[in-house]
């Protein structure tokens, strides 16, 4: 799969996520307000938070093209890493702020005490949107938005339960579950705001996968050490970014060939991975020049065959 292809898988998924979840906010704040289920509004607005990081996604993913194809120095990286970490603070801060929010609009609503349930349509929308955003719209936060949907759908049957029963304290549950679904919002915001402060941009790779990734480079003839591998995770996809060592007397069209074949070769093993930059620097002639496939071959003019 060329890079292209990957990019545009990528887009599909971003843009996909972006719509799916705007729908889906958007069919859960209405179903959630006709039928009084306060759990499935605050389940609306973390569905939209998921939404607005499928937007981010999509913009960090045309500027990483964008970067990719003018060939961006440092600074223009750097100025783009400012401006994903921008973003990323501004959407902590939307979700603190959203959370707290609907965390007082619980508290305050079992402080006042809750003299009806939802309607039972709040738990066919739950269950339903539980279902589509699990198979179709997985979030970058699997877990969170698991969590905060089945919040949603214990409180509110709870609450109906409570009403088929006759018992009127089990409708405490439903704003309850608000409660709760605020709480995990807050949290996520709180993770995503520390992660941006220590300066990271995006996830960075498993440490094994790096691992692999660094030894499946080395055993590529004419690489003679990896200086530096980055992995980093922006959205739907990951960009690496290699530094190489190579032997100091080929010529620049060798080099270029060798990082060739250690972008195909990476592309090829980690169908994960959208685009490689691959670096190619002289190894340092302070040390004795060693090749990793035969010692001997120090006064060869060339390492391609």
């Amino acid at each position: 799969m060329s890079t292209a292809q990957r990019y545009a898988k990528a887009g599909s998924a971003a843009w996909a996520g972006l719509w799916g979840n705007m729908l889906l906010a958007l069919c859960k704040g209405i179903m959630g307000w006709l039928s009084g289920s306060k759990a499935l509004l605050a389940d609306a607005f973390r569905t939209a938070a998921d939404a607005a990081e499928a937007a981010a996604a999509v913009s960090r993913q045309r500027t990483e093209r964008q970067r990719s194809a003018a060939k961006a120095g440092t600074e223009t990286a750097a100025l783009d890493f400012k401006g994903e970490m921008a973003t990323t603070i501004l959407m902590s801060v939307i979700l603190l702020i959203v959370g707290l929010e609907i965390g007082i609009s619980a508290i305050r609503d079992l402080s006042d005490g809750v003299h009806e349930s939802p309607r039972w349509t709040a738990l066919i929308v739950i269950g339903a949107s539980l279902i589509a955003q699990q198979l179709f719209l997985p979030s970058r936060d699997r877990m969170s938005a698991l969590c905060c949907s089945l919040s949603a759908l214990i409180g509110t049957g709870g609450a109906i339960i409570g009403r088929w029963l006759s018992v009127p304290e089990l409708y405490y549950m439903d704003p309850a579950a608000a409660l709760a679904i605020a709480a995990i919002i807050m949290y996520g915001g709180f993770r995503m705001a520390t992660g941006s402060v220590k300066g990271a941009g995006g996830k960075h790779a498993e440490e094994e996968n790096a691992n692999e990734m660094m030894q499946l480079v080395q055993r590529v003839e004419g690489v003679i050490t990896v200086q530096s591998l980055k992995a980093k995770e922006h959205g739907h996809y990951v960009v690496a970014e290699i530094v190489i060592s190579v032997n100091p007397r080929i010529t620049v069209l060798e080099g270029q060939e060798i990082a060739k074949r250690v972008k195909q070769l990476v592309m090829k093993r980690f169908i994960h991975v959208t685009d490689v930059s691959i670096f190619v620097e002289p190894y340092d002639p302070g040390y004795p020049y060693k090749s990793n496939h035969d010692p001997n071959q120090e006064q060869m003019p060339t390492l391609l065959q």
